[in-house]
């Protein structure tokens, strides 16, 4: 009696550190504990933390995962595949080098987070399996044809041709508070927290925020003053049939209607009022980009030393026009702000291609059949296991 009491009361320990059973699949159960760790790996995957808000969808995903896994896992074995301890440690040596981790750190990171590492083996396990499953069947595939990759270019191109905007977005009704809030906004408070408490726009709850749109989703009126904004800039209080409506454009989508773009390499650096002074002539003398460089290194304010390429269309409107009618080499600037004196090189101009070669785009079409073939397979699979859900 005294050992069958010793036995209850492991099963019992076992099954408090293992969580409900949630959900079985062909008999397999899937545990809380597992869904909420899943959950946890996704959210690192994801980069994107896990809030209050957001646990029961995150756990809801990672539920969905672990079923696709057991009948991914159950199906491959079905057709006599299997995936060794050693390709297993391999994959992941391979994700610790594709995220700058040192080799053999992974377990720690997952412990650090309380994920049990054979939450991550399993889901590996799954996708080496399955793909043992997709290679087996890849030969019903047909081959991207020429037809299909003049299409998909054709309708990159008229994707690039279209105007978006990423926009955050405050509607007030009374023009005081707007203009309260405007001079706020320029006061250092964040966007979300004032559209939270006064926008009624239904996207209030989520700060604002509305995500990318087109050019008509707002009034014409709305629309030509989202057009003369850069990212990161701010409107005025616009009028609006329903109130007052402040912007936040985070992002911009510039309509493009060449196959190539031009990218420029951009220095620049800021200095105190007085070393524009001191070193004026020095600063106009300066005729290249590794000059440009050598002397900020030395004398502009440290954390203003930047150099990099970039599209003229991800710049402020006003530096853009600035820059575009500046020669290569020549320093530009002072440009003055509250702080410090700014200045620039444009280094040189390159010509990128934003329509990707045949091939790229025979390989996209190839991964899209991939991924179609995958979910008709794992589709087909599911007619054939038992899920039950316990909750």
């Amino acid at each position: 009696m005294r050992s069958l009491l010793f036995i209850a009361l492991i099963l019992l320990s076992l099954s408090a550190n293992a969580g409900q059973i949630v959900a079985t699949v062909n008999d397999q159960p899937i545990s809380s504990f597992d869904a909420e760790a899943r959950a946890k790996l996704i959210s690192i995957q994801n980069a994107s933390p896990i809030t209050t808000a957001k646990k029961k969808e995150y756990v809801k995903a990672a539920l969905d995962a672990l079923i696709n896994d057991e009948i991914k896992i159950k199906e491959a074995e079905k057709k006599g595949f299997s995936v060794s301890e050693k390709e297993i440690q391999e994959a992941i040596f391979h994700l610790e080098a594709q995220n700058g981790m040192k080799k053999g750190s992974m377990e720690s990171m997952l412990k650090k987070n309380q994920i049990p590492l054979r939450i991550l083996k399993n889901q590996i396990k799954a996708d080496l399996m399955w793909l043992q499953v997709i290679q087996q069947n890849k030969k019903s595939l047909l081959p991207p044809s020429e037809k299909e990759i003049t299409a998909l270019k054709n309708n990159i191109r008229n994707e690039l041709k279209s105007e978006g905007f990423y926009v955050a977005e405050m509607l007030i009704k009374d023009k005081k508070q707007a203009e309260e809030c405007y001079q706020k906004l320029h006061q250092g408070t964040p966007f979300p927290e004032l559209a939270k408490k006064y926008s009624s726009a239904p996207s209030a709850s989520k700060g604002g925020e509305i995500g990318w749109i087109d050019n008509k989703h707002y009034q014409k009126e709305i629309t030509d003053a989202l057009r003369v904004m850069s990212s990161g800039e701010l409107s005025t209080p616009l009028k609006t049939k329903d109130g007052y409506l402040i912007l936040l454009v985070l992002d911009r989508k510039y309509p493009i209607h060449t196959d190539t773009v031009p990218i420029w390499e951009v220095s620049q650096m800021a200095l105190t009022a007085n070393h524009t002074a001191a070193f004026g002539d020095k600063i106009n003398s300066l005729n290249s980009c590794t000059s440009f460089k050598e002397f900020a290194k030395e004398n502009a304010i440290k954390e203003s030393v930047k150099s990099g390429m970039i599209s003229p269309e991800q710049l402020p409107r006003e530096l853009k026009e600035i820059l575009a009618e500046a020669p290569i080499k020549k320093v530009i600037g002072p440009i003055q702000t509250p702080d410090s004196d700014l200045f620039f090189m444009k280094c040189k101009i390159t010509n990128k291609k934003v329509i990707p070669s045949d091939d790229e785009l025979r390989m996209r079409l190839e991964t899209e059949k991939m991924e179609q073939l995958s979910e008709r397979l794992l589709k087909n699979a599911k007619r054939f296991s038992v899920v039950e859900m316990k909750i």
